[in-house]
């Protein structure tokens, strides 16, 4: 088979048999497969979205596409970073490693300040010297909750850090070694050494690119936390690897 050297409107090439004379699209069991983009426009998303754009408007304007558009191809990718991390996401940590562990409430302030009145608690945890960082909403931060989730994400022998809360008070009991900051006194333990400041600096850094997203619906807060985390983790080589999630999920066979 070879690439025909014809276009149309939509798929710009089309494949074509010399034995039988059949044609195809390129788009045949492929990724984009289901799109009414034209590839030109299918590849330009993928470049903005490698590159972290996430205006709306900006890709509607370069697209001449609609929100909806805009919006479902948004959360398309973010599946796509879900099933490979899914797939591929390993346990973090192991001896001679350290992990800081966090929690933080998303949602929203009433008229932008004082008490936070609704949202959703976050599970963070963050190895240090690494880009491996993990964001899991939870039910509550209940010790039990919390020990689910490091037990699972977190190799046997590590080191973990945390803050004060008492939920944290379980951790030494499942075998792992323990060390606490009082971040209303200092940021790193002046003993020990023990600080969160990775795993604070990782919610800052998600906390900015929803606002920047205008991410607001709680449903899908999940699956912004999880583009995050993958961005971080493949961050300096996202297009690569977003080409490469997209090979292995979508294969042409």
């Amino acid at each position: 088979m070879y690439v025909g050297a014809f276009t149309d409107s939509k798929n710009c090439n089309n494949w074509r048999s010399r034995a039988c004379k059949t044609t195809c699209s390129l788009r045949y069991e492929s990724f984009f497969k289901s799109s009414n983009l034209s590839l030109p426009s299918l590849l330009q998303f993928l470049y903005f979205w490698s590159v972290d754009i996430q205006s709306h408007a900006f890709l509607r304007r370069h697209l001449q596409r609609s929100p909806n558009t805009v919006v479902d191809w948004k959360s398309f990718m973010r599946d796509v970073c879900i099933e490979d991390l899914i797939i591929n996401q390993e346990p973090i940590g192991g001896p001679g490693t350290v992990v800081e562990i966090d929690e933080s409430k998303f949602g929203r302030r009433k008229y932008n300040h004082g008490r936070l009145l609704t949202g959703q608690w976050v599970f963070g945890l963050y190895e240090q010297g690494t880009d491996n960082v993990l964001m899991i909403p939870v039910p509550d931060c209940s010790g039990a909750t919390l020990l689910a989730i490091i037990q699972r994400y977190v190799l046997p022998g590590t080191t973990i850090q945390s803050d004060g809360w008492a939920a944290y008070n379980v951790v030494p009991a499942a075998g792992y070694a323990h060390y606490t900051v009082n971040n209303f006194e200092n940021f790193v333990d002046l003993i020990d050494g023990a600080q969160t400041q990775g795993m604070e600096n990782a919610w800052d850094m998600v906390k900015k690119t929803q606002r920047r997203g205008q991410t607001t619906n709680p449903e899908l807060l999940e699956s912004h936390l999880i583009e995050f985390c993958w961005r971080r983790k493949n961050k300096g080589n996202i297009r690569y690897s977003i080409v490469k999630c997209i090979r292995e999920l979508y294969p042409v066979v």
